[in-house]
C-alpha cells in the first residue's frame, strides 16, 4: 500500500499506538479499514468558510488538548482509495487533513480503551460490562434486586465520571471541525471573555494556556 505522512500529538499517538499493540491489531491496516467510515460522518458536516479555515487552521491545536501540542510526523501505509477518500473530503471541507485524523484518533482511542482492556484479559472487572456482572454475580442474600439496580447504577454513573465521552458524541467532527466567520467571532469573544485570546496573534492562546497550567502546577 501507498505511504502518507500525517502530523499527530506525540501523546495521543503513543497511547493509540499502545492500544493498538495490546489488542493485537496492525495499526496501519486497522485505519485503512475504519477511516472510510469516519471520513462518511465528515462529509455531513458543514464546510469551513474562508474565515472558518483560517481559525481552524491556527488553533485545532489549541483545541484538542493544550497540554498535548508537540506534533510528530508519521508516516503510514493506506489504500490508495482510502488517501483520495481522505484528501477529497478535507478539502472539500476546507478541514486540516491532520486536524481530522486527530479527531478520529481521540474517537478511536476512546472507543477501543475498553476493549483494549478485555482483550488483555477477558476476566477482568475494569470495564464496564465487567463491573455490571460482577453486581450480578454477588450471591450475598442481603443484596436483592432494587440493591442490584442500585448498584449498577451508581457504577454506570461512577464510569460516566471517569470517562472523556465527548469524541463519542454524534456532533463531535461538527464541534471540532466545522467554523464560519460568525462561529469564529463567537469563540474569539468567548476566549477574549476568558483572557486567552489576542487578536494580534490567535496562536498566543496556547502559550496563555500552557502558563496558565504551569502556575497552576507550581501553586499546587
Amino acid at each position: 500500500m501507498p505511504k502518507t505522512t500525517i502530523k499527530v500529538r506525540v501523546k495521543r499517538w503513543d497511547l493509540f499506538n499502545r492500544e493498538c499493540k495490546a489488542a493485537s491489531m496492525r495499526r496501519d491496516d486497522f485505519l485503512d479499514r475504519v477511516l472510510p467510515g469516519e471520513i462518511t460522518l465528515l462529509k455531513k458536516i458543514a464546510p469551513c468558510d474562508i474565515e472558518g479555515e483560517r481559525w481552524l487552521k491556527k488553533t485545532w491545536i489549541d483545541h484538542g488538548c493544550s497540554k498535548d501540542t508537540e506534533l510528530r510526523p508519521v508516516p503510514i501505509l493506506m489504500s490508495n482509495a482510502v488517501i483520495e477518500q481522505l484528501n477529497t473530503v478535507c478539502m472539500e471541507k476546507r478541514v486540516p487533513r491532520d486536524a481530522f485524523i486527530d479527531c478520529a484518533l481521540s474517537f478511536f482511542i476512546e472507543r477501543l480503551y475498553e476493549a483494549v482492556i478485555v482483550i488483555k484479559n477477558p476476566r477482568t472487572t475494569r470495564d464496564l460490562v465487567g463491573q455490571i456482572a460482577d453486581v450480578l454475580n454477588d450471591s450475598r442474600e442481603e443484596v436483592g434486586n432494587a440493591e442490584q439496580q442500585r448498584f449498577i447504577a451508581e457504577t454506570v454513573q461512577e464510569w460516566w465520571g471517569r470517562r472523556n465521552l465527548e469524541p463519542l458524541s454524534d456532533d463531535f467532527y461538527k464541534m471540532r471541525l466545522s467554523f464560519d466567520a460568525a462561529r469564529v467571532t463567537e469563540e474569539q469573544a468567548m476566549l477574549e471573555a476568558l483572557d486567552l485570546f489576542s487578536s494580534d496573534d490567535p496562536a498566543a492562546t496556547l502559550a496563555r494556556l500552557e502558563q496558565d497550567d504551569s502556575e497552576a502546577g507550581s501553586s499546587s
